[in-house]
């Protein structure tokens, strides 16, 4: 009977034990949750943001009627394109169309044009070399392309070599100026 005894004591001290263990528990619990952690980027632009003038001096009626001229720039600005839309993009080209050049007696600079040796100064475009400008032209001229699969750069171009061409002929006296229309189209042309 002892032994019964003994061995009911422990039973019902292993049942008092039992909530005791199972408050702690309860206490103390142990769970695992998950949360999201995001980001959210805009996609950027492709943009014309700077464009080149062109000053190309002085000449004289002498030199111009006794042979062609060629004359260097003294602009040294650059043509600046924005592309931070991302990879795989359409591409893009830049074209430039030269007007007429005419004095304010509105006589004109007749075959001229406007040769633009460049280099690229940095981005990853490709720079058509030795572009000529007609003066007068009625279709514009490819400058330069992307091809789109990058869509990460900022591409300038200097212009500093750029020269204007003025055939041997009879002018009038006056300064001469024309208007370069510069296009950005988001469509890729090679060269």
């Amino acid at each position: 009977m002892n032994k019964k005894v003994r061995m009911l004591g422990l039973v019902g001290m292993g049942l008092g034990m039992a909530p005791t263990a199972a408050a702690a528990a309860e206490a103390n619990p142990t769970a695992s949750m998950t949360s999201q952690a995001t980001l959210t980027i805009e996609q950027g632009i492709l943009s014309l943001d700077q464009v080149t003038n062109f000053n190309f001096g002085t000449s004289s009626i002498q030199d111009i009627a006794t042979d062609e001229q060629v004359i260097q720039t003294t602009s040294d600005e650059v043509t600046s394109i924005t592309d931070y839309r991302g990879p795989n993009q359409a591409g893009w080209q830049l074209t430039a169309q030269l007007s007429k050049m005419t004095n304010a007696s509105d006589n004109e600079l007749a075959n001229a044009k406007v040769t633009l040796n460049g280099s690229t100064a940095s981005g990853d475009a490709t720079l058509v070399s030795g572009t000529e400008l007609m003066v007068g032209a009625t279709e514009p001229t490819l400058i330069a392309s992307a091809n789109g699969t990058t869509g990460l750069a900022t591409n300038d171009f200097n212009f500093s070599n750029a020269s204007l061409t003025v055939p041997k002929q009879n002018v009038n006296s006056g300064t001469y100026s024309g208007t370069i229309t510069w296009t950005l189209s988001n469509t890729y042309q090679a060269e």
